[in-house]
């Protein structure tokens, strides 16, 4: 085995230890993903879709890449940088047209008190009461579509914008869709609230803001 010298040696420790740092040290952008929530939320409920989204300038991927370049040593990745959330990646996309669509049959079921939103970003079956079995097949089947396309969508909110996918990070992305979701609700609608020791159901009201 040949000698190895030092110098390369320090060298290859210091590119891991960069490695490492900046895995451990990305700047997760809770604002900003909360924002992006509420701009496909707003299109999903509204029946915009993504339209006009494909033909947006989209400089956030330079600017992640510039500040991952400055940041070896454990700064935070994104720390200081205003950061755009890339809301038009093809997957992204997809889901926020296949859910639109989706949300004109969701949205009766809501607006009856039948299906409702939950604290995790996905909905919930709130009352069955007067649903036959086929009716109470529809609606399951409808809501486990919806919410399969949500635990997706919060994926590729992730995988688009270069921020780690781990259990941990996706939890935060639905918990803002969450936030974002209640936010843009038609009053009546329902949805989950925490009240120790337990969660419970509460209606939208009037005079609340969307």
């Amino acid at each position: 085995m040949r000698y190895m010298p030092k110098w390369t040696l320090f060298s290859l420790a210091f590119a891991l230890a960069s490695c490492v740092s900046l895995t451990v040290n990305i700047y997760f952008p809770t604002a900003e993903i909360k924002q992006a929530a509420e701009e496909i939320e707003q299109r999903v409920r509204t029946g915009q879709g993504a339209e006009g989204l494909q033909g947006r300038l989209d400089f956030a991927p330079a600017r992640r890449y510039f500040s991952l370049a400055i940041s070896l040593g454990g700064a935070d990745a994104w720390a200081g940088e205003e950061v755009d959330i890339d809301i038009k990646s093809p997957g992204i996309i997809q889901i926020i047209e296949s859910r639109t669509k989706r949300y004109k049959e969701i949205e009766p079921y809501m607006d009856k008190g039948i299906l409702g939103e939950t604290l995790n970003g996905y909905l919930a079956l709130r009352d069955k009461a007067g649903l036959n079995l086929k009716e109470l097949n529809a609606v399951k089947k409808l809501m486990d579509a919806e919410n399969a396309e949500r635990a997706a969508l919060y994926k590729e909110i992730l995988t688009a914008n270069k921020v780690e996918l781990n259990k941990e990070n996706i939890a935060k992305v639905a918990q803002l869709f969450a936030e974002a979701i209640r936010e843009k609700l038609k009053a009546g609608h329902w949805y989950m609230v925490k009240k120790e020791p337990k969660e419970e159901w509460a209606q939208k009201k009037k005079e609340e803001k969307k």
